[in-house]
């Protein structure tokens, strides 16, 4: 699959709305991006390499795709269970399909609209390692690997999220605009 991004990252304007609906050219995690489909570092690296893959239109459940979408859901899926696992060196990666935020009943993500939930749909892919990796001088540990993955809020800092973006890149089919 061939993938476009950006060489410079862009500056953030999230979509107040839904901040998924954030177009790839406004989003300052964007690692790649189809037609149909983004692909952005996650804001929490427990697991460095963590990713969301992200529909570019609003649409609440899978089931709400077109057959191209689908189709290329799976690719992308295919691309970046690859990809992850050669840039840091995983052994195996999770997938996971969470829309719960938008069912909260304090703070819904996205927020409801017309009083309902409002959910877009995204995967989080998490690499999942056995060992410890080091990179650019800082360590993770998967505390839980071999059991489900538990999140332990690890934010990174802009440099650091930048490199993680550019040795995610590197193992893919990437054209820059």
């Amino acid at each position: 699959m061939e993938f476009r991004s950006y060489k410079v990252l862009p500056k953030p304007l999230l979509n107040k709305e839904c901040i998924t609906c954030t177009q790839p050219e406004h989003d300052d995690r964007i690692i790649a991006f189809t037609q149909l489909f983004k692909v952005l570092l996650h804001p929490d690296q427990t697991s460095i390499g963590s990713v969301l893959i992200a529909s570019r239109r609003h649409v609440g459940q899978i089931s709400g795709f077109g057959n191209e979408e689908k189709r290329e859901f799976i690719d992308l899926i295919s691309d970046f269970e690859v990809a992850l696992e050669a840039a840091f060196g995983a052994d195996l990666i999770n997938i996971y399909y969470q829309r719960n935020w938008a069912y909260r009943s304090i703070n819904p993500d996205p927020p409801l609209k017309d009083g309902k939930p409002n959910p877009h749909v995204h995967l989080h892919v998490i690499p999942r390692y056995s060992k410890k990796v080091s990179f650019e001088e800082e360590e993770w540990v998967d505390q839980s690997f071999g059991e489900p993955f538990i999140y332990q809020s690890r934010p990174v800092s802009n440099t650091l999220k930048e490199k993680v973006i550019r040795r995610i890149q590197g193992h893919l089919n990437l054209e820059y605009e």
